[in-house]
């Protein structure tokens, strides 16, 4: 949020309460959505199996890595 809010104060007039507008609809959705996923996490957790779990873990774990060696 704060590299998009420094892209966005880079814009002047309509423009810079626009992009600001944006990213601050995006956060709400965002937040909405994990809050509804974080609200349905035992029922979800309860109908798929641990191999599945494991796998979606691995993959989430792989992602994580390839955002970090981008990072550095």
């Amino acid at each position: 949020m704060i590299t998009l809010s420094a892209q966005a104060s880079a814009q002047r007039g309509f423009a810079d309460l626009e992009a600001h507008g944006g990213i601050t609809l995006a956060v709400a959705a965002l937040s909405a959505v994990v809050s509804v996923g974080y609200g349905f996490a035992p029922m979800i957790a309860a109908r798929i199996k641990p191999e599945t779990a494991h796998g979606v873990q691995r993959v989430i774990a792989f992602v994580l890595l390839s955002i970090r060696v981008q990072i550095t």
